[in-house]
């Protein structure tokens, strides 16, 4: 994720221009990909400041340790109206979990509740969830 013609320069998610070792051009375009990288760029900008670093040029000697390397953990998304698509596989030819329907839409439903950060906002986010089933989206303006 260092960016080659200048030093102490890092991109992330879709600037990022990531080759990997098997000579695919670019990662997927997902907010999975830029979260995991950014969790590994704080590890490693952490790891530099402890190291006496975080001034420019700094980390010019410095050991990085292991590169960064994506596991793709799957693709979710939701069609409305009850439905939804889980892929759960590696790659395509991969085997693994690839569903479609009422019950992928459960699952998303419940992998994005585990993504909302605090309690309290999951806990909204499923009242709003079950007034909209009761009641129906209110789409009018005042």
């Amino acid at each position: 994720m260092q960016v080659p013609s200048v030093q102490d320069v890092f991109a992330i998610g879709d600037c990022s221009g990531y080759l990997d070792s098997t000579g695919k051009p670019v990662l997927p375009a997902l907010a999975q990909v830029a979260e995991r990288q950014g969790k590994y760029l704080a590890s490693l900008l952490n790891k530099i400041g402890k190291a006496g670093g975080g001034h420019a040029n700094s980390a010019k000697d410095m050991d990085f340790g292991d590169p960064f390397v994506y596991k793709h953990l799957g693709s979710m998304a939701t069609l409305g109206r009850h439905k939804a698509l889980v892929d759960l596989r590696q790659s395509k030819e991969s085997k693994g979990i690839s569903l479609a329907g009422f019950f992928s839409w459960i699952i998303w439903r419940s992998a994005y509740l585990t993504r909302v950060v605090s309690w309290r906002n999951r806990f909204y986010v499923a009242v709003n969830w079950a007034t909209t089933i009761v009641f129906g989206r209110d789409i009018s303006r005042i």
